[in-house]
């Protein structure tokens, strides 16, 4: 009895990964990339005019967004996570990437408002683009994933929003890799840039 209840955990955990890398691909094919291309000339045009890049989502989005907003201050760009001890203040020059499934979480729905008040741009990761935060944001990439208001409706080995969340990772991780790219920066500079004492 032990050895079949191993078999069938071993079954559903490596289904469950091929389930992850089978969306990431998807997200691969249907990610509109000339918004990804747009957004990363964004970044590069905030941070060379001297602004920051404000990165925010609530829950599992937060981590995501705060392994971005890590990565950019790797590649020497100046950013923050919404929240954290650190958080400058946000003015027309910056950008806001938020991270919302539904598009409608309400702090980041908060912070869209606010950050439209006061005139910076703002962009959004999420599966939903005709939401209350994408009527709000300059620049839209849709992620394909189960996303939370589809977690209880839409069946998934991968549990709850683990496909919009992992795609997502994937997604910024790609992003960070073409601004490396884009201005040449290499691993040593990573290297001098990446935490010393931790």
């Amino acid at each position: 009895m032990k050895n079949s209840n191993s078999k069938l955990v071993r079954e559903r955990f490596l289904n469950s990964l091929l389930e992850i890398a089978d969306q990431v691909k998807k997200n691969s094919n249907s990610i509109d990339t000339n918004q990804v291309l747009k957004l990363i000339e964004l970044i590069i045009e905030v941070d060379s005019n001297d602004g920051r890049i404000f990165v925010y989502g609530a829950g599992r989005s937060g981590f995501i967004g705060r392994c971005f907003a890590q990565r950019l201050m790797h590649l020497g760009i100046k950013s923050c996570f919404i929240s954290d001890a650190v958080t400058y203040r946000y003015s027309k020059d910056d950008l806001l990437i938020l991270i919302s499934g539904s598009g409608e979480t309400t702090s980041p729905k908060a912070i869209a408002e606010e950050a439209k008040e006061i005139g910076g741009k703002i962009a959004l990761f999420t599966g939903n683009p005709k939401s209350t935060i994408g009527k709000l944001s300059n620049l839209i990439i849709q992620v394909e994933g189960k996303s939370k208001d589809q977690a209880t409706s839409r069946k998934t080995l991968a549990p709850f929003t683990s496909l919009f969340d992992i795609s997502t990772l994937a997604i910024l991780d790609s992003i960070g890799a073409s601004i490396m790219g884009k201005l040449n920066i290499t691993e040593d500079y990573i290297d001098k840039h990446h935490a010393s004492v931790e």
